[in-house]
């Protein structure tokens, strides 16, 4: 491995900041949703912390959160699923650019047909994907998932609004996806949880069991 002086480390940090900076700006103009740089530093922190082999992101949009979960991916292998394949192709094109050595694989359709078809199993899941279909993917993924794999999911706050009383009619099916993800992941004797109040609220979920008991009572 080769070492890296001050100066080097220095450099490849204002890079970096640079980069992400022009990432963010790009998605503002265009109006794609992203997680905010705290929460994606965060997913960079757990993956350096765990060392997955294998990660799964279901809703990676152009690439920004996958590049936290991508840059400190060892000897592994990383599957994006979007529903937009606009944004497919931008991952792909940003994410190979940035990652060229690692393997890398970006599927465009509906998560919820691709990953029944995908072989082998996961060590983290990050979901950012439709609020609404968060149980869908839960239960998705639930044969896809090692001993001791780890599941986060994003906007469990949803902007604040599961906290309120009263819905809109457009958050409606989007508030009541996320609280019945919540139910299960608290209430499923497979799932060890934990929610931490960073950028619009993120689950961390630790599968425990070698099958799944989708949504059992304790």
């Amino acid at each position: 491995m080769q070492k890296l002086n001050s100066n080097t480390v220095i450099k490849n940090l204002i890079e970096e900041k640079k980069l992400l900076r022009r990432l963010q700006k790009k998605a503002e103009l265009e109006k794609i949703p992203i997680i905010n740089i705290t929460a994606g530093r965060f997913l960079e922190m757990i993956c350096l912390s765990i060392q997955p082999k294998s990660i799964l992101e279901i809703g990676c949009g152009t690439g920004f959160s996958s590049y936290f979960l991508i840059k400190n991916l060892k000897g592994g292998s990383y599957t994006g699923i979007d529903l937009n394949r606009e944004r497919i192709r931008e991952a792909k094109k940003f994410i190979v650019n940035e990652f060229a050595e690692k393997k890398i694989r970006f599927l465009a359709g509906n998560a919820l047909n691709i990953i029944p078809g995908l072989k082998g199993k996961f060590d983290l899941v990050f979901i950012d994907a439709a609020k609404y279909e968060y149980p869908l993917y839960l239960k998705a993924v639930g044969n896809k998932l090692k001993p001791g794999a780890m599941i986060i999911a994003d906007n469990i706050f949803y902007g604040g609004k599961i906290f309120k009383k009263e819905i809109s009619q457009h958050d409606l099916k989007s508030v009541k996806g996320i609280k019945e993800y919540i139910d299960h992941i608290s209430n499923s004797k497979s799932f060890s949880s934990y929610f931490i109040d960073i950028g619009d609220g993120i689950s961390i979920t630790e599968f425990s069991k070698k099958k799944l008991q989708y949504h059992d009572k304790k």
